[in-house]
């Protein structure tokens, strides 16, 4: 008989043994790890997973194809994000920072609208007021049309003439002085104040306005009685301003595989009520909470309602909105896009493109919430980030406050209704 020696058996033991704990000790990190993050996902209050959740699902697909980007969130009346990502160059390594200046196009079109509103208030002239009080020398196709054309109609793209009428002259970089001289050549598609076109040569004689009757130019009128109230210090405009800035985000084209530097133009500058602001996130964040009321001084609540009312109806196609369930009511107030979208009413929006860069600016006063998106660059992904936003927040809405949700369902008021501005 041949005797077996019990080394092995002891060996194989010792393993098996030391293994065993391994996998348990294994197991239990991983218990540990997954409730500890658990327990953290539980100690986030709703308005800490809201931004969680917004940076995660909303913003994150386009931070990740863009070179840099802004962002700032206000909920129920207080900056909830605030965040910068990326670089101002593709390829660079100078970061996007809360004081990075981008070009913020057709946005600039609300503050011309609060310039209006100032020079109303002021009593320099009303909303109904013809423009051709203030410049005599502005000459129109259709003379009788042409004499009826007010501010208002000039703040709600109503005025009646042909659409974007001679924006092909702003992109063949002449001179806004000569375009303007030309309008006596443009066709009327209807009475002022009776169907929307959408405007920046014509809606940029609100700067002529504004000089006309204060005998300051445009641009130092608001700096004057907007930025500098408004602590927005970065805040400028034109081509020279935003390149002599060493702290300036660079836009961007796709070019099929990656990000490629483009010249910043000078076309749209030439129309500064139009396109010619250029701020950073941090003034952004200021004319946020301006036009959710926080700065009374400077906006009364008199004059947000009045630019944050429907005045000429649109259509989906026309504000450029794809098709959504919940989303109606489109229409343009004083430089602002309006719409309603599930059971809220009251939403106030503009977006913002030249060539390289894009924003997206949305709020809604009665929520006291909003968002401000700055990027340096054209992602396809921008065409929904409001309603995505939205839907998420409507998400945050009824898992935290479903109470206050019952409480805020709105039933628009009679004088909420849209209403022609009338000949």
């Amino acid at each position: 008989m041949i005797a077996v020696s019990p080394k092995p058996v002891k060996k194989v033991s010792v393993l098996l043994i030391v293994s065993l704990l391994t996998a348990v000790c294994l197991f239990q990190n991983s218990i540990a790890l997954a409730a500890k993050t658990l327990g953290q996902e539980q100690q986030n209050s709703p308005r800490e997973q809201f931004a969680i959740d917004l940076e995660q699902k909303v913003f994150g697909p386009l931070i990740n194809t863009t070179p840099g980007a802004a962002l700032v969130v206000v909920v129920d009346g207080r900056v909830l994000l605030q965040k910068t990502w990326g670089v101002q160059k593709a390829g660079d390594v100078e970061p996007v920072t809360e004081k990075t200046l981008f070009r913020l196009a057709s946005i600039s079109k609300t503050f011309a609208s609060a310039a209006a509103a100032i020079l109303v208030k002021e009593g320099a002239v009303q909303w109904q007021s013809p423009i051709k009080d203030s410049l005599a020398e502005l000459n129109f196709k259709r003379p009788d049309y042409g004499n009826e054309i007010s501010l208002k109609h000039l703040m709600s793209q109503s005025s009646g003439l042909m659409p974007h009428a001679y924006t092909n002259l702003v992109e063949d970089n002449m001179s806004y002085d000569r375009i303007v001289k030309r309008l006596n050549r443009v066709d009327f598609i209807c009475a002022p104040g009776e169907c929307y076109g959408y405007q920046n040569v014509v809606f940029s004689l609100v700067g002529d306005v504004v000089a006309a009757n204060t005998g300051v130019d445009y641009e130092g009128f608001v700096t004057r009685k907007i930025f500098e109230p408004l602590n927005m210090a970065r805040a400028s405009f034109g081509r020279e301003a935003f390149l002599d800035d060493p702290n300036h985000a660079r836009p961007h084209i796709w070019t099929g595989s990656h990000w490629r530097e483009t010249r910043t133009t000078d076309h749209y500058y030439r129309i500064p009520p139009a396109a010619g602001v250029n701020a950073s996130i941090e003034d952004m964040t200021q004319w946020l909470l301006a036009q959710l009321g926080h700065e009374p001084v400077v906006l009364s609540s008199d004059m947000l309602s009045e630019m944050h009312s429907p005045v000429i109806r649109t259509t989906l196609r026309q504000a450029h909105y794809k098709r959504r369930r919940g989303l109606g009511n489109t229409a343009y107030g004083l430089g602002w896009r309006l719409f309603d979208y599930g059971e809220d009413a009251g939403f106030v929006h503009h977006g913002g493109y030249v060539k390289g860069m894009r924003s997206e600016m949305m709020f809604n006063p009665r929520l006291q919430t909003g968002m401000v998106f700055l990027t340096n660059s054209e992602p396809s992904q921008m065409n929904n980030l409001v309603f995505d936003f939205l839907d998420l927040y409507r998400e945050f809405r009824q898992s935290s406050e479903p109470a206050i949700v019952l409480m805020n369902r709105y039933q628009k008021p009679a004088s909420q209704q849209v209403t022609p501005v009338g000949r």
